[in-house]
């Protein structure tokens, strides 16, 4: 890996390096699959809008303003800011943000091995991972879920991250589902097979909601069917 730092005097990047190298092994063993190098520019700048104009003049011009962290699949590129030891608004702590550099690190490695992948999967394997929400399903469903209509299936599919939901935490619950029906080594074959996975993500997050409901028995008394 290359670190491209905006402030050279930084030392943060060993920070990073010590995240990635410590942490990498928990990723390649999820996926039953040998280490290897990880061929990817490291870009940490000084400040969440560094990072956004970073970004915007790097070629990604979409960067929304709030955004902390990123993969990209373009160049191959995690991105980074350097959180400060006093935090301001819209900012995150060094420990808070340790979290993040390890769940840009599992977006690396799923794109090293299986490419591009739907913005949702992507990102339910990354929370799938980082411990979000070690709370549990129950709770997950108990407290944000069931608190509001399920979106389109559609929604999560086109517009991930643009409305006032949590798109992530359909994420995390559709890729969930998969793992639990499919098994660890199912879900890994499904990853290689982009047919498959269009097949596999029609209704899944109606589907998956139902199934966990069931399972734990959770009332549906606030819940409005899923639009599909």
């Amino acid at each position: 890996m290359q670190y491209i730092m905006q402030n050279e005097n930084s030392n943060y990047h060993f920070i990073i390096d010590s995240i990635i190298r410590n942490r990498k092994s928990e990723v390649f063993s999820f996926f039953d699959h040998e280490e290897v190098d990880l061929p990817f520019n490291v870009y940490i700048y000084d400040s969440i809008s560094d990072l956004v104009d970073g970004l915007k003049k790097r070629g990604f011009p979409d960067s929304p303003d709030y955004m902390c962290a990123c993969f990209k699949d373009k160049d191959q590129s995690m991105n980074f800011f350097e959180p400060k030891d006093s935090t301001i608004d819209q900012e995150w702590s060094k420990e808070e943000y340790e979290k993040v550099i390890f769940h840009e690190l599992i977006h690396g490695i799923q794109f090293l091995l299986f490419g591009t992948l739907p913005e949702w999967l992507s990102e339910g394997i990354a929370k799938y991972l980082d411990g979000t929400y070690s709370k549990g399903i129950s709770w997950l469903l108990e407290h944000y879920i069931h608190a509001i209509p399920i979106p389109k299936q559609s929604e999560i599919e086109n517009e991930f991250g643009k409305h006032s939901y949590d798109s992530y935490d359909y994420a995390y619950l559709m890729v969930h589902y998969l793992i639990d029906t499919l098994g660890k080594d199912g879900f890994i074959e499904l990853l290689k097979n982009k047919d498959q996975i269009d097949i596999c993500k029609q209704d899944l997050l109606a589907k998956s909601v139902d199934y966990y409901d069931k399972k734990y028995e959770t009332s549906k008394s606030n819940t409005k069917d899923a639009i599909k």
